[in-house]
């Protein structure tokens, strides 16, 4: 089965998408620092939060390849 078309823009929207929403933990990370949870449920917490975001941005980055991975740099510089 040969990618092209819209199968190829399909996986191109949804793998932009998926690295822009793995961005999107960063500013969680501040939100953990004030939980009230104890400083090892914290950090549990943000080691499970640093895996979805590298997670969400490998699969991305497979997807959409490096054309996607490049076109969102730009939109995000301005």
């Amino acid at each position: 089965m040969a990618f092209g078309g819209a199968d190829r823009r399909v996986r191109f929207i949804v793998g932009v998408a998926f690295i822009a929403v793995s961005l999107l933990v960063y500013p969680a990370y501040l939100v953990i620092a004030f939980l009230p949870f104890s400083g090892t449920i914290k950090l549990r917490i943000a080691l499970l939060a640093s895996l979805l975001s590298w997670g969400l941005f490998g699969a991305g980055l497979c997807l959409s390849g490096r054309e996607g991975y490049e076109w969102l740099k730009r939109r995000l510089r301005g």
